[in-house]
């Protein structure tokens, strides 16, 4: 990471952060370690929270088109965020993302690959974070951002423990392997939507902006 980008980082999310309350379940800090956090995607402010919210900032993997604006390509890159061009295989990106791993450096990726426009349910998850998890043996730690981030509104980010894909370790990489094993990640992080949902719901907590599309709250 660019050091300087790095110290302004940390200074604008300080002072952003009156801007855009959270409140976040969960351990906030992040080990420096080789680990993918991996969780949903349903609004352009989601990196932005989750690197306001953290103790540490962590890399994480966004969409190329955000390299057209200059401003954002030079603090993106001076955090050692890695673009992914979407709709092909990037093998750039993916080496990459193994080889932060390899270092010992957390990554943070959404898997649904998109926004989604829904914000009480989960798109399918793309497989490639149970790859990059296999072929590394890193652990991952989910997350589950509640509702679309707004200005002047609580928010409300869950952070679940970390685990392993272990039981897929001795099995080959083939396309059922990484489905199972996506599966898996899936279930981490919809067990996180289903517990913040009944915790907020508890307190009489209603989203702002809310297509639900049923299943458990």
């Amino acid at each position: 990471m660019n050091r300087f980008v790095l110290f302004l980082v940390k200074i604008a999310r300080g002072a952003c952060r009156p801007f855009f309350p959270v409140k976040v379940f969960g351990d906030r800090k992040i080990k420096n370690k080789k680990c993918l956090i991996v969780g949903n995607h349903i609004s352009g402010w989601d990196p932005l929270l989750y690197t306001m919210w953290m103790k540490n900032v962590v890399p994480f993997v966004y969409k190329s088109e955000f390299d057209d604006n200059l401003f954002l390509h030079w603090v993106l890159h001076g955090l050692g965020c890695i673009p992914v061009r979407r709709g092909e295989a990037d093998i750039s990106a993916s080496k990459a993302i193994l080889r932060y791993l390899q270092k010992d450096v957390p990554v943070c990726l959404f898997p649904e690959g998109t926004r989604n426009r829904e914000v009480d349910c989960l798109q399918p998850f793309h497989t490639g974070a149970a790859l990059f998890a296999l072929k590394t043996h890193s652990p991952l730690r989910p997350f589950y951002i509640w509702d679309k981030t707004k200005i002047f509104r609580k928010n409300y980010m869950a952070v679940g423990e970390e685990f392993t894909l272990e039981e897929f370790y001795d099995r080959p990489l083939d396309k059922q392997t990484l489905e199972e094993a996506t599966a898996v990640i899936q279930g981490k992080v919809e067990e996180l939507r289903i517990r913040l949902n009944r915790t907020l719901d508890a307190r009489g907590v209603k989203r702002a902006s809310c297509r639900k599309q049923g299943g458990d709250k």
